[in-house]
């Protein structure tokens, strides 16, 4: 079941892209975040109920409950300023784009490990490493000349290696506190401080009325739904799957959204793939599943 778990993360994971090009024309990356969180936050809700749950084990007091407290505030931080950034670039670049984050995350986790959890970076490491970096400037770069890559990608490329290094901190935030809260509680508590943080900068438009006069159609408010699922359910089953497989074995199949993301966008959008992307696809899934591996 821990396999059929990580398929299905990666399946969901994949439709990001596609899901913020069909809510893009009525809600701006600020508000796209948001509603992730407060619907996404909804259907952990609905399956707690469904789990018939009562919340406990929340941050402590004393000593033990200050640093809960500090690390869902980082992770709560850490995964609103990763939606913010992955959300404004992909309603800019194309539906695919966030591949790149998967290796960026990668990376940050392997640093993560080496100065926090003081594991030795070997040289078999730095390679994969290397690879994943080459992997994510090549699909970057996607053949155009060096004048186009900075006036056009490399802003894209700089927020979604942000959302990476967002997305991982995220992750090591979550690390430190799951032997304290359960999955369930801990994705809620840190959901519902980023939702907060996402709230906050919204106000002063809202009240100006910049929601005035939209009218999602179908497709936006289903692409709403759907994001909110990933997000709740989807962080949940990753959770649930860890300890039923090989550690290496969640960041490998992770890796397979890429394949999906890239599909869809051409599935959907019509957009185009070129050999570069394709090329620094296979190099960054390569350096991907040596880091895991190794």
């Amino acid at each position: 079941m821990g396999y059929f778990y990580l398929l299905c993360v990666a399946v969901m994971f994949s439709f990001g892209g596609t899901c913020v090009k069909l809510i893009k024309p009525y809600f701006g990356p600020g508000y796209i975040t948001f509603f992730r969180f407060v619907i996404g936050i909804g259907f952990l809700l609905l399956l707690r109920c469904f789990r018939r749950q009562d919340i406990r084990n929340g941050p402590r007091t004393g000593p033990w409950g200050k640093t809960l407290a500090g690390w869902i505030l980082l992770g709560a931080v850490a995964k609103w300023l990763a939606y913010l950034t992955e959300n404004f670039a992909l309603a800019q670049g194309p539906s695919y784009g966030n591949i790149v984050v998967q290796p960026a995350q990668t990376v940050s986790l392997t640093l993560f490990s080496v100065f926090f959890l003081k594991e030795k970076l070997s040289r078999r490491k730095l390679f994969f490493i290397f690879l994943c970096v080459s992997g994510v400037l090549l699909i970057s770069w996607n053949g155009r000349s060096l004048d186009s890559f900075f006036q056009e990608n490399a802003l894209l490329t700089v927020l979604f290696l942000c959302t990476g290094l967002f997305a991982a901190t995220h992750i090591l935030a979550q690390k430190m506190v799951a032997d304290r809260m359960n999955i369930i509680d801990s994705n809620l508590t840190i959901f519902a401080v980023s939702g907060a943080l996402a709230a906050v900068p919204l106000v002063p438009g809202t009240l100006a009325g910049s929601l005035a006069g939209v009218q999602p159609d179908l497709p936006c408010i289903l692409a709403l739904l759907f994001f909110g699922f990933i997000t709740g359910i989807g962080f949940y089953l990753n959770a649930k799957a860890i300890p039923l497989v090989p550690f290496y074995m969640v960041g490998t199949i992770q890796s397979m959204m890429v394949i999906f993301a890239i599909m869809w966008g051409v599935v959907f959008f019509h957009e185009t793939v070129t050999l570069y992307v394709i090329g620094g696809t296979v190099v960054f899934m390569a350096g991907l599943i040596g880091l895991q591996i190794g």
